[in-house]
């Protein structure tokens, strides 16, 4: 033991103070490295706690909105959820009672606080994936409806510039969708659908795959109070085939017949112009809006909404392909359409899935 650490020392005792220099370098070295390595560790964590949270933002607190400027709750009309929810974009949504100015009375000003004002956040699975900026410039209706336009110039969105592209919900492929609505600081509507990815294994066909949105199309109607006084009936439509059509690849939309029967207390009281079922061209794996007006089959003429008597109504929806009638209900009191509770706002009990149509469109559900 004693020749061990006599060698030791001896060792030690034979450097000279150069090497004791450059000994002292290399330790002191070795520290730095050590510490530069903890401080990249650091950095490493701070950086994914701040992804983190850029990944559940909105990109901004939101405007602190006076919502005491409408006495009724805001919305997104239901027939705009229908025709902007398709085709993989989320896009020009109606939106009902919404401030246009902040706690202090400042008028909003749609561009320059565009990144504050109207946004979505999109949710797949439950998951938050990301959010879309809306330009507020277009208000009608005494200030009462605002669109969700997508903006006509780009914008930063996590320090990424955002643009058309970026706008379809495809590039997060199939799932379950969820639509938050904000404005300013808050969430004031929710829209559920899913996203489906349809494969075709015909190896000579010129389109492989194609996305399509499911969810209320198929489960809605309406019955429309016109601006010209008539009582329009409208529902929704779309075709998942690749090939509608066998000897033309390129013909992808998809003539389709269909037929519409009014009811009142068991009776036949109105159906469809024509002399027989209409035709409608569907696109494909879009969702098309089919309206019609009545005639009466008792005289000439046509239905107005005023023609409306108190009552109840069925009707009878036939679509070609369909395996049975689509079957719709609803009554009139006081010569007024009953709305369904999920559009009757002082029996609606949620409103973030208030089915929002305004005056003039009355929501019909599907029989099941």
């Amino acid at each position: 033991m004693k020749k061990h650490v006599l060698l030791v020392g001896l060792l030690l005792l034979s450097f000279s103070n150069t090497n004791a220099q450059l000994l002292n370098k290399i330790v002191k070295a070795k520290n730095q490295a050590s510490q530069a390595s903890e401080v990249v560790e650091k950095g490493k964590e701070v950086i994914g706690k701040v992804d983190k949270k850029r990944k559940g933002s909105s990109g901004s607190a939101g405007l602190k909105l006076d919502w005491t400027t409408f006495k009724q709750t805001p919305a997104i009309t239901f027939n705009s959820l229908l025709y902007g929810t398709t085709a993989g974009t989320i896009n020009s949504y109606t939106a009902t009672f919404i401030p246009n100015k902040t706690v202090d009375g400042r008028t909003v000003h749609p561009f320059a606080d565009q990144s504050e004002y109207l946004r979505i956040k999109v949710f797949k699975d439950n998951q938050y994936m990301n959010y879309f900026e809306y330009a507020g410039d277009q208000v009608f209706d005494d200030g009462k409806k605002t669109k969700f336009n997508e903006p006509s110039s780009r914008y930063q969105r996590d320090g990424e510039w955002v643009g058309h592209g970026e706008s379809f919900i495809t590039q997060w492929g199939p799932g379950n969708y969820r639509l938050d609505f904000y404005a300013g600081d808050k969430m004031f509507y929710s829209f559920d659908f899913e996203l489906v990815k349809l494969i075709n294994n015909d190896p000579y066909a010129t389109m492989n795959e194609m996305y399509v949105t499911r969810g209320p199309w198929n489960n809605f109607a309406y019955m429309q109070y016109a601006d010209t006084g008539n009582l329009v009936f409208g529902y929704y439509i779309t075709h998942e085939e690749f090939k509608p059509n066998p000897a033309n690849s390129a013909k992808t939309t998809k003539s389709v017949k269909w037929s519409v029967k009014m009811f009142k207390d068991n009776k036949l009281f109105a159906q469809n112009y024509g002399n027989g079922p209409s035709t409608a061209q569907v696109q494909q794996a879009k969702w098309n809006e089919v309206s019609c007006a009545f005639k009466r089959v008792d005289k000439p003429g046509e239905i107005k909404f005023a023609d409306l008597a108190d009552g109840a109504y069925k009707v009878e929806l036939t679509i070609e392909g369909e395996a049975k009638p689509r079957i719709y209900k609803f009554d009139v009191k006081d010569k007024r359409i009953v709305q369904i509770p999920e559009q009757d706002r002082t029996k609606n009990t949620d409103p973030t899935r208030l089915i929002e149509g305004w005056n003039d469109f009355f929501w019909l559900k599907l029989e099941k």
